[in-house]
């Protein structure tokens, strides 16, 4: 009988545990990037496929940058020319390194 009711048991707990943990990141704010040209392309393009925590957790450089939107398009990002530059340039303007590293 003891077996019976520790099943619930331990089931009910890791699952209290699970929607402690998710509760605060469901409740988060989405990242806020800066205002700058770019943006839109931005928050159109990269959050059809992933978060914007995606785009903001690591900072990069341009060529960087430049790396990492070739691999986006090759999975299927849609960018012009024209965009792609923009990106990138507002990426390392926004999302680059910091000054002096």
């Amino acid at each position: 009988m003891r077996q019976a009711f520790g099943r619930p048991l331990i089931a009910a707990t890791a699952a209290a545990i699970v929607y402690a943990l998710a509760t605060p990141l469901a409740l988060a704010d989405p990242p806020m990037l800066p205002d700058g040209p770019g943006k839109a392309i931005v928050e159109r393009a990269c959050a059809r496929c992933h978060s914007l925590d995606n785009v903001v957790r690591v900072r990069r450089t341009r060529k960087q940058w430049e790396a990492v939107l070739d691999q986006m398009i090759s999975r299927g990002a849609t960018l012009s020319d024209d965009e792609f530059d923009g990106v990138a340039e507002y990426l390392a303007t926004h999302v680059g390194p910091p000054a002096g590293s």
